[in-house]
Parts: C-alpha cells; sequence; structure tokens
C-alpha cells in the first residue's frame, strides 16, 4: 500500500459552499461564452468593444471556477479579476443605455434601481470575496 501524500490543495475536502460557488460560476461562465458567441455572429449588433468583455468575463469567469473547484490559491486573484471585469461590463453596459441622460431625466427611479443594483452586486461581491478568502485562500 503505498504511502499517503501529505494533504495539498487537491487533497483538501472541498466545503460544500465551494462547491456551490463553483458551480455557480461554472453557470456564468457558459452563458458567458454563449454570449460572447452570439455577440461574434453580429446577428445582435453590439459593439466590438461588448464582445471584449464578455470575452474577458468568460476567461474569467473559467478561470475562478477552475481554481474554486482545484482548491487553489491563486483564485482569490482570479475572483478580484473576474471582479473588476463584471465593473468594467457594468459601465459598458450603462454607457449604451444612455443611464446618465436617463439619471437626469427621472433622478429617482433611475437613480434608485441604479443604487439599488450596484450596491447588490457589491455586498454580494464582498461575501464572496470573504468567504474564498477565508475558505480557499487561508485555509485554517
Amino acid at each position: 500500500m503505498p504511502a499517503e501524500a501529505p494533504e495539498s490543495g487537491a487533497a483538501r475536502k472541498r466545503p460544500l459552499g465551494v462547491t456551490l460557488l463553483s458551480l455557480w460560476m461554472g453557470w456564468l461562465t457558459f452563458w458567458a461564452v454563449f454570449g460572447a458567441a452570439l455577440s461574434a455572429t453580429k446577428e445582435v449588433g453590439w459593439p466590438v468593444y461588448i464582445d471584449v468583455i464578455m470575452g474577458a468575463y468568460a476567461l474569467t469567469a473559467g478561470a475562478t471556477t477552475l481554481g474554486l473547484w482545484r482548491m487553489k490559491p491563486w483564485t482569490l486573484t482570479a475572483f478580484r479579476t473576474w471582479g473588476v471585469v463584471c465593473l468594467g461590463l457594468m459601465i459598458v453596459f450603462f454607457l449604451p443605455l444612455q443611464m446618465p441622460e436617463r439619471l437626469a431625466a427621472e433622478p429617482v427611479e433611475v437613480g434608485t434601481l441604479f443604487v439599488a443594483t450596484t450596491g447588490t452586486m457589491i455586498l454580494v461581491y464582498w461575501l464572496m470575496h470573504r468567504y474564498i478568502k477565508r475558505r480557499v485562500a487561508n485555509p485554517q
């Protein structure tokens, strides 16, 4: 019987929360790849910069998925990169929607929606970051 190897990143038991986050990030990766492929057909009519940011989203979400699934120490870096790409994606989607003009025309409705959406995204990102940092990057 071979001697057991010391516990490594791959040999650690993956917590249920990390598994669920990995599956969720995998789902986001799937739809990002689908969206990037759809956008590349030019039937949607999106500008090229949307194609680029969607491709970056798919890559960073995929890297985060892989890192979470395998419990790699670089997962937190991949997740942070995904967060930056999410911010960029949010900005490039709000600009074509003339968000500044709509905000000026209907400040209460649009402002409330923007603050609620952005606040929720920041809260979810912060909670995920905190969990990944504790469970994957610095496990105890």
